[in-house]
């Protein structure tokens, strides 16, 4: 066989060369000409970059490998991709050499140690360390003096014996924020584990033989970096508790129906599109969280998740909801905010265990009547729809607490908002009513009345009947007077009307003796009735930007006054002990 000296290799063209240069792994050759450098970086370096990029996302395409790399290593990703692998073996080489300093100390980052098989190497033994030294009695043994001088892949190879004798019996471990980039295939040699927590790591993967953790429990993956999941994930035939939070998953093996015992189920911010017809078979789940994804359908057999009690589906894509939805008879649990429904199915009114239902911020135009058969419903989230009336079965809703109805189009409210006999809060800031129904007086329970920004120009005075409401807001409407009841509200503690049209308050307003704040800034009051001064719980009083030219002496009696602002009045007459107090 003839030998190749440095001419020879200098005549080879390119095409020729580069398979050479790729497989060559004597040292000897390295650095041989100039040339030879050239090709180095301009053609296998990049490559070595791709295939690097391949062990941590080996289904992805270049540009999933890319990120994945740029955000393991924290590349800066304009960087050329010589300048990447440069970076990725300068960081791995120096944790190489914190394992192992006597090994690497003599070392230098040459590129003639940049291959893949040592770049496997090291992520393969370092990530074994990493994990041994979370085990208990790990840490103590790698740091004996006859350890710590052995080469980092013998100190590797060791840990399959260590475990064996030390770790068989372990049945929790926690390898949270321990730096892995890889999950060592030993891992299948604890196979008791019961529970395993793997969140903030920088793991793209996991080895199939995640799956021969037979007794496995609960296992934590949050804030990782994985792509997907191995099919052997479905050999987990005792997990009750998946995590999967904030990675970068696109889709779900079908394998996963074979989680039989699987309980609790999340998978939170990562890049689903669809969900496989399989998650169906999931008949122990009680809590699936899906919020931040990208989907836009949801598969008909989501309905055969009988045990279901709590499914998230917020910050998604969707723009319909199968009828399937109404078979979750346990469901009590149902967000579907931020998304893109314009429309609910009639069997969302089969949902007879649902206590909270989150709709806002969707293109809901209408609700079905059927809504109204929610009978355990407690929190009903509408709020950024764009809804222009309400069904009058919303009456029959007779456990509900709080109704958030904000910023929608709705010009009127059904009577039967008053047979709410729990309601607690109701919010329908920035609506278009002009007018409240009477019945709203019946609202025995209310604490909480948001009405700003409508176009109120008057109140019904069956508001008086509310004795249990605390905070009343009615800023940014068209009110030009108060009615004489508004001093029932014996409970009241902040009155909100700024930016309205009132031209004076009704002397009832002193009967307020639980207020603590009122607001009357930007309206058209001339004078203050004399019964304010009875306000005796009163530490806020905003009056900015009306028509006052004087001061009633009796607000010198609000003993609890901490606050008073007058600015943009035309005042003339201030009393000497108002002026003093708030140095006017």
């Amino acid at each position: 066989m003839h030998s190749i000296s440095s001419t020879s290799i200098e005549s080879l063209p390119n095409e020729l060369l580069l398979p050479i240069l790729e497989a060559c792994a004597v040292p000897s050759l390295f650095g041989v000409c100039k040339r030879w450098h050239h090709l180095l970086a301009s053609e296998v370096m990049p490559s070595l970059c791709k295939q690097i990029g391949k062990i941590h996302v080996f289904q992805g395409n270049v540009e999933e490998q890319a990120f994945i790399l740029d955000r393991i290593y924290k590349l800066e990703s304009r960087l050329s991709e010589t300048a990447k692998v440069n970076a990725i073996f300068r960081q791995i080489f120096t944790l190489a050499s914190s394992f192992s300093p006597v090994e690497f100390k003599w070392k230098t980052e040459e590129k003639k140690y940049f291959t893949l098989a040592n770049y496997s190497s090291y992520l393969l033994n370092i990530n074994r360390l990493l994990v041994w030294k979370k085990l208990p009695g790990g840490e103590e043994y790698l740091s004996r003096e006859e350890i710590k001088l052995l080469p980092l892949e013998k100190k590797g190879d060791l840990l399959r014996d260590w475990i064996e004798g030390n770790c068989k019996d372990l049945t929790s471990l926690n390898l949270s924020n321990a730096g892995l980039t890889y999950l060592p295939p030993e891992i299948c040699q604890l196979s008791q584990l019961q529970v395993l927590n793997l969140k903030q790591n920088q793991l793209t993967r996991l080895p199939a033989e995640i799956g021969q953790l037979s007794q496995l429990l609960w296992l934590c993956l949050n804030q990782n970096r994985l792509t997907n999941l191995p099919g052997e994930i479905g050999q987990l035939s005792q997990l009750q508790r998946l995590e999967l939070n904030q990675n970068q998953l696109t889709s779900l093996p079908v394998e996963i129906e074979k989680l039989s015992e699987l309980q609790r189920l999340e998978l939170n911010q990562n890049q689903l599109t669809s969900l496989p017809v399989e998650i169906g078979k999931l008949s122990e789940l009680q809590v699936l969280y899906l919020n931040q994804n990208h989907l836009t359908s949801l598969p008909a057999e989501i309905g055969q998740l009988s045990q279901l009690q709590t499914l998230d589906l917020s910050q998604n894509q969707l723009t319909t909801l199968p009828a399937e939805i109404g078979q979750l008879s346990k469901l009590q649990e149902l967000d579907l905010s931020q998304n893109q429904l314009t429309s609910l199915p009639a069997e969302i009114g089969q949902l007879s265990q649902l206590q909270r239902l989150y709709l806002n911020q969707n293109q809901l135009t209408a609700l079905p009547a059927e809504i109204g058969q929610l009978s355990q419903l407690r929190w009903l989230y509408l709020n950024q729809n764009q809804l222009t009336t309400l069904p009058a079965e919303i009456g029959q809703l007779s456990q509900l607490r709080w109704l958030y109805l904000n910023q929608n189009q709705l010009a009127s409210l059904p009577a039967e908002i008053g047979q709410l006999p729990q309601l607690q809060g109701l919010d329908l800031n920035r609506n278009q009513l002009t007018a409240l129904p009477v019945e709203i007086g019946k609202l025995s329970e209310l604490q909480v009345l948001y009405l700003n920004q409508n176009q109120l120009i008057s109140l019904p005075g069956e508001i008086g009947q509310l004795s249990k409401l605390r905070w009343l807001y009615l800023n940014q409407n068209q009110l030009t007077s108060l009615p004489v009841e508004i001093g029932q509200l014996s409970q009241l503690l902040q009155l909100n009307l700024n930016q309205n049209q009132l031209t004076s308050l009704p002397a009832e307003i002193g009967q307020l003796s639980r207020l603590q704040t009122l607001e009357l800034n930007q309206n058209q009051l001339t004078a203050l009735p004399t019964g304010i001064g009875q306000l005796s719980e009163l530490r806020w009083l905003y009056l900015n930007q009306n028509q006052l030219t004087c001061l009633p002496a009796e607000i010198g009696q609000l003993s609890q006054l901490i606050q008073l602002e007058l600015a943009g009045n035309p005042l003339k007459d201030i009393p000497e002990k108002i002026r003093q107090r708030f140095q006017l």
